[in-house]
């Protein structure tokens, strides 16, 4: 298939576009982010609600049932967050003080060895007290954003949740009977829908882990770093890495450097079973994304978004990779955002020796 040329205005128009959506979705992520997660949201209720209206239940029921058991893993979520994160907060000066005790006594250890940072263990102690008490009311700051929005995602989700049956009748009724429509956008759905329900599914599993491996070492708040690491094993690549450091360093200072150790081996073990082994087992070729573009999409969602777009920042790439191969002029983007798997290489050498490609 040939495709049509690409002119320099053409791309210099497209690319002043796609600045002044990023820049306008920058500027409205906080209005944006709600109904963003409510969207997502919707997606994993959906077919629970499906399930039990094509089991005979008025959809006025189902609906019921899906808010409700909606709002409670919400509310114990939220009530066990904020008393964690209070708690911690609390015991938070303590920490800071005999952390910097620890970090003393192994700079002086270094000194002896004769590895001397020529600072004084007040210089060279990298746990700032006002930074790790900015980073904590940051963390509990976010969480009562996100309690003040609670509402306002709440009532979204029921709203989506009572249009999802008529959705597709409406999207025939305004753009005609289009089977390419129909199936990009259930392509989209269900990739979704699968990520976010396997993706929940093995950070339930990492926070649980996490939880009952802290509370058998001995680690104090061990609720609040499995909820960490629930979290933030939803961000790609380096969520998982970046709660284990909390803990470690709590293990450390409050127990020993054992303790530290054995919680570092613990959060490698759960991280290479699941990451590794059970998360590419059960969603076989992934979403469809080059692990650059991984990475890439992680720092720039979060850039626009804050952590929500960290969060997010596979499922909206996954997006803007069918949105641009559905589109002949922009499928050289969706190949680049896609990985080079053996299935696309095979494609391609048959199109080349094709006899169409050929004549």
């Amino acid at each position: 298939m040939d495709r049509p040329p690409i002119s320099t205005p053409n791309v210099l128009a497209g690319l002043a576009a796609v600045v002044i959506i990023v820049a306008g979705l920058k500027a409205a992520s906080s209005l944006f982010v709600p109904f963003l997660l409510a969207g997502f949201i919707t997606l994993l209720c959906a077919p629970a609600l499906f399930w039990m209206r094509d089991r005979g239940l008025p959809t006025p029921l189902a609906l019921i049932v899906v808010l409700l058991g909606l709002f409670g893993i919400g509310a114990l979520f939220g009530g066990l967050m904020s008393t964690s994160i209070n708690e911690f907060t609390r015991s938070l000066p303590s920490y800071q003080a005999r952390f910097g005790r620890v970090v003393a006594g192994f700079m002086a250890r270094l000194a002896e060895l004769g590895i001397d940072f020529g600072a004084s263990p007040d210089e060279a102690n990298p746990f700032d007290p006002q930074a790790a008490l900015g980073l904590v009311g940051n963390l509990a700051g976010n969480l009562g954003t996100l309690l003040n929005n609670a509402f306002l995602i709440f009532l979204t989700v029921c709203f989506m949740l009572l249009e999802a049956s008529s959705f597709p009748q409406k999207v025939r009724s305004a753009f005609g009977d289009s089977p390419e429509m129909e199936a990009r956008m259930t392509e989209i759905g269900d990739s979704i829908r699968r990520y976010l329900g396997i993706k929940t599914l093995t950070s339930m599993l990492t926070g649980f882990l996490a939880y009952g491996l802290l509370l058998v070492i001995g680690v104090k708040f061990a609720p609040l770093w499995g909820l960490v690491a629930f979290l933030l094993n939803f961000v790609p690549a380096v969520g998982s890495v970046i709660a284990a450091i909390p803990a470690i360093a709590l293990a450390l200072v409050d127990n020993s450097p054992q303790t530290a150790l054995v919680v570092a081996l613990c959060y490698g073990a759960i991280n290479v079973s699941i990451g590794n082994f059970l998360e590419p087992r059960v969603m076989g070729d992934g979403m469809g994304l080059s692990p650059l573009i991984v990475v890439l999409s992680l720092v720039f969602w979060g850039w626009v978004m804050g952590p929500v777009g960290m969060v997010l920042a596979v499922p909206l790439t996954v997006i803007l990779r069918i949105s641009l191969g559905s589109q002949p002029s922009t499928q050289w983007a969706a190949v680049l955002l896609g990985p080079a798997t053996p299935a696309l290489l095979a494609k391609r050498e048959d199109e080349s020796t094709s006899p169409a490609a050929n004549a």
